[in-house]
Order: structure tokens, then C-alpha cells, then sequence
């Protein structure tokens, strides 16, 4: 047996998030043990600190507290960078307890200049990540290929900053998920994992986020490559409504890009508020039923606290 931590992520339930007045981060770390999860992502981006719901310190012992009590692991996602904002999401990660933080770059400029400008940020912070007890991941977000992220973590070299590889988030460069997991395999220590789509209309090429196991991203093959290459820990990330534009002139003659389905451009933020609540929900209890279920099938058990193995990829 393949014993795994599971992870979910509150992305998957943002419409729950935004749309519900009964639902808050309380609520979230609940119904992660109510599903099985033994841990949680949970994004920090924006005003407020988004799905963290609060910015003082009472909140992150509150928060903190209740990790704790649930038995839950953390894992915490912010964007952009820059020293100052890395140096405040690290001191949140580890007020309450997270052991991660998930970071990309919002530099604008040519693939030089991005991968010189987050090799000279992450450089700076890895010594204030080392002293707070935090590693810091850097993801395949919609931006840089997988080789290009494994040059600027090799060129960082800090074993506080490592990388996350997103199932399917190479697609919005036109990279082969396999292509970009082989790539950043000697730094992966944390996942995302979901399903997607790409679709063509009248507008271009997207990215289209669809419930797990309705997609084309080659899951359990991306599972079975990452547990081999040392990964103990992985991220259920629900992705329905996501929608995306695919920034590449061409796309690679794989599986994961071809059209043969009958998805079309679906974005949930467009919908009405009742609308986003239950088909979100919806797509969450069935992608996750998928998943534990092809787990299962495969030979995985989820178990709390696995020490994963050292060396690369650990």
C-alpha cells in the first residue's frame, strides 16, 4: 500500500467562500476532516488575506488553535514575490503554524528579466524562511515552463525554496503536464491536483478548469510519477468554472490538449451567486469521489502525517 496525506484546497470552495455567510475559514478546516483531508491550502491572496478571513494576530492564534485541535496540516498561498510582501506572508505562515508558502512571480517583462527578478527575490527571503521554519514553493502558475523554473530554483539553491508543481497549470504556456513534472521533479515537494481542458472558440485557446476526471490531464499517471520521485504529500484542488487564456503559439500533440470533448468556456464568476454555490459543490463531491476512488484502485491510502523521505523531491 502507498500510504499519502491529502490535502484540499480552499480554492475549490470559493464561490462557498464568497457567496455564503455561514462559511468561513472555521467552517472550512471542518469540513476538511468531515472529507477525509489530513491537511489544507489555504489561499491568502488579496484584501483581508482572503480565505484566512482576518489579519490580526487573535485571528491567526484562532486559527492556529484549530488546526491544531483538528490534527490538520497547513499549507498557505500568497503571489507576487518581492521581499517585503514574502518576509509579511512568511511571519502569517508561520503565526499560524503553516509549514508552506506557496508563491509566483507578478513581474511583467521578458523571460530573462522574470527568471533574474525571482532568482534575486527568493535569494533574499531564504534565510528569513529557514529562520521562521517555512519553505517556500514556487509554483508552475501561468508564466514560466518547467524547465525554467528548475533553472531558477538551481540557481537559488536554498533547501527552504522548492517548488509546486500544478497538474495542469504548464497548459497556459503551452507545455505538456508530463514535460513540465519531469522538468521541476528534483525540486517538487508539494501539488496541486486537478483537471482541466483546453478549448478553442471565436476568442482563442483556454484553459478550461472542469470537476476531477472529466478533463484530459493524465492524473493518475502524474500521481504515480510523483509518489516514485519521493512526494508524500498531495493537494485535491477542485478547479471547476476556473477559466484561463493559453498564451502560446502552438500546443505540443498530446492527449491532455486535444478537443474531443464537450466542454465549452465556462467562467464562475459570471454565474449568479445560487448558481456557483451548488454547482461548485457539485463538482467538488464528485471530483473528490473520483480521485479517492482511482486512489484507491491504484493502490494509495491516505494516512495522516507520513515523514516523507529525504533527498530530492522530499
Amino acid at each position: 500500500m502507498k500510504r499519502i496525506e491529502m490535502h484540499v484546497h480552499t480554492f475549490g470552495v470559493r464561490y462557498q467562500f464568497r457567496h455564503r455567510d455561514d462559511f468561513d475559514v472555521f467552517t472550512f478546516l471542518d469540513l476538511a476532516v468531515e472529507q477525509g483531508f489530513t491537511g489544507v491550502n489555504i489561499s491568502a491572496n488579496g484584501p483581508g488575506l482572503r480565505d484566512l478571513g482576518g489579519t490580526t494576530p487573535a485571528h491567526f492564534e484562532a486559527v492556529r488553535r484549530r488546526l491544531v485541535e483538528l490534527d490538520l496540516r497547513c499549507e498557505l498561498d500568497t503571489s507576487d514575490t518581492s521581499p517585503p510582501h514574502l518576509v509579511g506572508m512568511l511571519d502569517v505562515a508561520a503565526a499560524i503554524g503553516a509549514e508552506v508558502l506557496r508563491v509566483y512571480t507578478r513581474y511583467r517583462g521578458t523571460p530573462a528579466e522574470l527568471e533574474a527578478w525571482t532568482v534575486r527575490d527568493l535569494r533574499a527571503v531564504a534565510g528569513e524562511a529557514d529562520a521562521r521554519g517555512v519553505t517556500i514553493v514556487l509554483e508552475n502558475h501561468e508564466d514560466f515552463q518547467g524547465d525554467a523554473l528548475a533553472r531558477i530554483l538551481g540557481a537559488v539553491d536554498h533547501p527552504r525554496v522548492r517548488a509546486l508543481y500544478d497538474y495542469g497549470n504548464s497548459q497556459m504556456v503551452g507545455e505538456d503536464p508530463m514535460a513540465a513534472l519531469t522538468a521541476m521533479q528534483p525540486w517538487i515537494t508539494t501539488v496541486h491536483a486537478k483537471d482541466h481542458v483546453v478549448i478553442r472558440d471565436d476568442e482563442g485557446w483556454w484553459v478550461q478548469g472542469v470537476p476531477m476526471g472529466d478533463g484530459r490531464l493524465p492524473i493518475m499517471e502524474q500521481t504515480r510519477c510523483l509518489y516514485d520521485g519521493g512526494l508524500r504529500r498531495f493537494c485535491f484542488e477542485n478547479v471547476w468554472a476556473y477559466v484561463a487564456p493559453l498564451h502560446a503559439d502552438a500546443v505540443p500533440d498530446v492527449a491532455s490538449f486535444s478537443l474531443d470533448h464537450p466542454h465549452r468556456r465556462l467562467a464562475g464568476d459570471q454565474l449568479d451567486p445560487a448558481t456557483a454555490v451548488a454547482e461548485e459543490w457539485s463538482a467538488f463531491e464528485r471530483g473528490w469521489g473520483w480521485f479517492r476512488d482511482h486512489l484507491a484502485a491504484d493502490g494509495f491510502e491516505i494516512a495522516r502525517h507520513v515523514v516523507a523521505p529525504s533527498g530530492p523531491g522530499s
